[in-house]
């Protein structure tokens, strides 16, 4: 495994937390050294399986077919894992949301308390981006002019200031338009803040994308189209295939942000149970949608910064690099975005 900190489970929680990253250690497999692995997703956009990686040797990388080559295909357990990583393989993202969704669907048990979670320093991390989606909340129950908090918790601890009387009648008025009792409101709660918790993560994602990018495309420019290669029509024609697959991939996600922010607007602003319904159907839908396009995103702009770190390079390999790691897998990011679900309005 890599050389960064591990914690008891295995993992470290960078790797956790990564959108093309997952742990084998979080998934219940009993062949022998199995869970030692990670699937990564390569230049390409392909899952692998990692069976080492350190700052020497780099990474050591193998086809998932090739699963029996390296591990005792007589373990009574070997066909039933390998399914589950061939199955966990086809996601285009590894981000802790639409690994539950695809693990709930393939009836894979996972502890998601402990395993499917963020990690605390991220969640910290996410504390601003929260805050626009619980403000509403606050201000239903306790009144516009109360501080911003961004968790269940905090607005728990918030009702040891406040008037209770008033407090409870707000909430009892949430929970008759929601059509749930006053007891399942903290469910809600953690379930409205699980909900927004994962847009915020890939919110800020998009956000360390975007700068990096922007980088990029200052790369190319200097390397390719200010240089002997406009002349190039090769090299310009990838250069502008690359430019305006990643600039549409990141349109289509905010895009996508915008109408999340809209529908929790009007949820707020008319609350019921069927606009809920409607709010969180749109996002979590949208986790392998989102989580596949960021993902790839990431891997592209992680693999331009580890091969060009001080972002120089001659013209020539500038051209011959984008040829080869970033045109590959442009395919998989605008097939996700066809295979989208439609936004539709409350």
């Amino acid at each position: 495994m890599s050389t960064e900190a591990i914690d008891t489970e295995g993992y470290s929680a960078e790797d956790k937390d990564a959108l093309h990253i997952l742990p084998l250690a979080i998934i219940p497999l009993h062949t022998p050294g199995m869970r030692r692995t990670r699937l990564v997703k390569n230049a390409r956009l392909d899952t692998v399986v990692e069976l080492f990686k350190d700052n020497r040797a780099g990474s050591g990388q193998i086809d998932i077919r090739a699963l029996g080559d390296y591990f005792d295909t007589s373990a009574p357990s070997f066909e039933e894992d390998r399914t589950i990583v061939e199955v966990l393989s086809q996601e285009p993202s590894f981000d802790v949301y639409s690994l539950r969704l695809a693990l709930r669907s393939h009836n894979i048990k996972v502890d998601e308390a402990q395993h499917l979670r963020l990690s605390p320093q991220t969640q910290e991390k996410l504390t601003e981006y929260m805050r626009v989606f619980t403000r509403p909340l606050i201000q239903k129950v306790f009144g516009s002019d109360t501080k911003d908090v961004s968790s269940a918790t905090e607005i728990f601890e918030m009702f040891r200031g406040v008037d209770r009387d008033v407090a409870l009648k707000r909430i009892r008025s949430i929970s008759d338009a929601l059509g749930i009792e006053v007891d399942q409101i903290p469910g809600f709660l953690e379930d409205y803040g699980d909900i927004f918790l994962s847009l915020s993560y890939f919110k800020r994602t998009l956000e360390e994308i975007r700068p990096t990018f922007e980088r990029f495309k200052a790369w190319t420019d200097e390397g390719i189209r200010n240089s002997h290669l406009r002349h190039n029509k090769d090299a310009m024609r990838y250069t502008e295939i690359v430019d305006a697959q990643m600039e549409e991939a990141i349109a289509f996600t905010m895009l996508r942000f915008k109408a999340f922010d809209e529908a929790s607007a009007e949820f707020w602003k008319d609350l019921s149970e069927y606009r809920y319904a409607h709010l969180r159907r749109l996002v979590t839908s949208n986790h392998r949608t989102i989580g596949g396009i960021l993902c790839a995103l990431s891997v592209k702009m992680i693999r331009w910064q580890e091969d060009f770190p001080g972002e120089s390079g001659s013209p020539n390999k500038r051209a011959d690099w984008l040829l080869a790691e970033m045109v590959p897998g442009l395919d998989k990011i605008r097939h996700i975005q066809r295979t989208a679900p439609t936004v539709t309005p409350i």
